[in-house]
């Protein structure tokens, strides 16, 4: 009897956990059923969210590293992010789509995805972008116009100088995704593969020095692991010639003087290495005027300083290099309009003298100021000369540091140092404030700082070129001191002839004012003429455009980095693969579909009864 019962109770409660599985099954093919009618969407392996989307606003970086080669078959990364758009809008069954390209930052309705890779605003530029402002505008855009559900999609190649992950910009991106009145997502895609040999040339200047053009042209490659000769192509004035450069370690800077003839006028041209990953970073292009003199203005208190600072501000043999000499207080008396440089041995200049000096250096002049004897409080720039110092007897101040790579103390082109280790001095005057240092006493005192202003720089030099404080004066120390000062001041007479793609300066300067180009270099896109490198014809004017400098730098922003832009705002990276099906955006309303079939089919095998057995007839005999 225990038997039976046992027997029957075992019975039930497989009946009864077959009953649990089938119902089971049913719920969850309804909940799968629910999912697909849905239209869930997957943006790679990051996550997924529920409705259908109304609008996507496109955010395309179109600067000119998204030009690099972004697989084997060379399409480029602006290309491969097109494709990708193009076919995710097809599987979201082509919401409304908003481009925002990074050159015009104007939000423009497509009536296709299929037109974008057709339409002007997605053509290559030699730009930069603006990441965080192009988020802005988006979000603006959300704001303004009735968007409905409405994704922001960002394609950038990462370049950390387009997005600036530190600017303030990202508290007005945070504070926009806060204020919305509907939820909206953020995804990035992310297209960040950095290439291994792409060669960039940069030009930093191109003077005329009496019959000759001076050239001062950079290098700069991504992979520096193997030593490369590589053939620059120098154009002027549409006569071409070539030299071979080696490239032993990531940058290299280099003079190229090319004979102008006697009677030579103003002037343009290019310079341009080979094809490579990014052909936008293959040229760099300028422009010059005609030969003219190149002023110092020298303000002395010390006769001696005046003169070693006259004759580094133009040796002999440099006919073109004038000097003028004033006292300080005949600063009203200097012609501005014509010099490039002022050295000021002298204390602080006051209040009035102060406002013609800013106004000098604003527009890109350069200033070197020397202290002196005369005990004074003023400051410039919110630096100044402390009090007096003079070391012990038969000691010196000695310089310790002194920047290497940047500013006037610099390694020459070929890495020749300047030999500030022999510098002595018995006379000093400390420099406080803001300036930054370029260099360094052994008590780590500042020898040199730098003040930049405008388009200007200033120089705060804690010594003077006079013997009765220090041996300054000696050609190893003052010449590269003044005559790179000389050059930084003499670029503001060249800038006319320069501008950055994009700036207000690259633009018509009237209505009306036509543009066409001069080089040939290769052939513009009229439409796109504004975004282009080149040297152009706009008016009267002949202007040379050149991209960013930032384009050049191919340092990228990590997840660490959004993270602290995009602090607790929501996003989501999607890091591209370069596959054939990548896909930025994906629905899975079919897989849903798939796993409810599943579902009710494992419910229908649960529902089968099973076969009776047939009674033994023989073992009943």
């Amino acid at each position: 009897m225990s038997f039976l019962l046992r027997a029957t109770r075992e019975s039930r409660g497989k009946k009864k956990l077959k009953h649990i599985l089938i119902l089971t099954c049913r719920a969850l093919a309804i909940a799968a059923l629910v999912f697909a009618l849905a239209r869930p969407l997957v943006s790679g392996l990051l996550g997924w969210g529920g409705g259908k989307l109304d609008t996507v606003i496109l955010v395309l970086d179109r600067s000119a590293s998204m030009e690099q080669a972004y697989d084997q078959s060379g399409i480029s990364k602006r290309e491969s992010i097109i494709e990708r758009v193009q076919q995710s809008m097809s599987e979201l069954g082509n919401p409304k789509l908003i481009l925002i390209d990074s050159a015009s930052g104007q939000p423009q309705t497509i009536d296709s995805p299929s037109v974008l890779n057709e339409i002007s605003f997605t053509r290559p530029t030699d730009t930069k972008a603006d990441i965080p402002a192009l988020i802005n505008t988006a979000l603006t855009h959300i704001l303004e116009g009735k968007t409905g559900r409405t994704e922001i999609w960002v394609a950038s190649d990462m370049q950390k100088s387009n997005w600036d992950t530190e600017s303030g910009s990202w508290n007005s991106v945070r504070t926009g995704f806060d204020n919305l009145p509907q939820k909206s997502s953020l995804r990035i895609l992310s297209l960040n593969n950095e290439g291994s040999s792409n060669v960039a040339v940069r030009i930093h200047s191109a003077r005329r020095q009496d019959n000759e053009l001076v050239i001062d042209f950079e290098l700069t490659r991504a992979d520096d692991n193997l030593k490369t000769s590589l053939p620059v192509t120098f154009s002027v004035n549409g006569v071409q010639s070539s030299e071979t450069y080696e490239l032993s370690s990531q940058s290299m800077r280099a003079i190229k003087r090319l004979e102008l003839g006697k009677n030579a006028g103003s002037g343009y041209g290019f310079v341009s290495i080979p094809a490579d990953e990014n052909p936008r970073d293959n040229s760099a292009f300028f422009a010059y005027g005609e030969s003219s003199p190149t002023l110092t203005a020298v303000v002395a208190d010390s006769a001696e300083a005046r003169d070693y600072l006259s004759i580094a501000a133009a040796p002999p043999g440099y006919a073109k290099q004038e000097v003028q000499a004033f006292t300080p207080r005949q600063v009203a008396d200097i012609p501005w309009q014509g010099v490039s440089l002022l050295l000021w041995q002298a204390a602080l200049p006051e209040e009035d003298d102060q406002k013609r000096i800013l106004d000098f250096v604003d527009q890109g002049g350069a200033v070197v100021f020397f202290p002196s004897d005369a005990e004074s409080n003023n400051s410039f720039l919110g630096t100044q000369f402390a009090e007096l110092q003079e070391s012990p007897r038969n000691q010196y101040f000695i310089i310790d540091f002194w920047d290497q790579t940047d500013g006037p103390l610099r390694n020459g082109l070929e890495g020749t140092k300047i030999p500030m280790a022999k510098l002595r001095a018995i006379k000093r005057r400390p420099i406080t404030g803001e300036a930054t240092s370029l260099a360094n006493w052994d008590d780590e005192a500042a020898f040199l700082s730098r003040s930049v202003h405008g388009s200007g720089t200033v120089i705060f030099v804690s010594t003077a070129p006079d013997y009765s404080w220090s041996n300054l004066a000696e050609a190893d120390f003052i010449l590269p001191i003044v005559q790179r000062s000389l050059d930084k001041g003499s670029d503001r007479f060249d800038a006319g002839y320069t501008a950055e793609v994009g700036s207000k300066r690259s633009l018509p300067q009237v209505v009306g004012e036509n543009r066409s180009r001069k080089d040939n270099y290769s052939e513009s896109n009229s439409i796109n003429g504004s975004y282009e490198a080149g040297v152009w014809q706009m008016g009267e004017r002949v202007i040379a455009t050149n991209r960013p400098e930032s384009e050049d730098n191919w340092t990228i922003a990590t997840e660490e980095d959004l993270n602290s832009a995009l602090e607790d705002t929501p996003y989501e990276l999607f890091e591209d693969s370069g596959g054939e099906d990548d896909s930025f955006a994906q629905e899975i309303w079919r897989a849903f579909l798939v796993a409810m079939l599943v579902f009710l089919i494992t419910e229908a095998f649960l529902c089968l009864n099973p076969k009776r057995q047939q009674p033994n007839t023989k073992l009943a005999q």
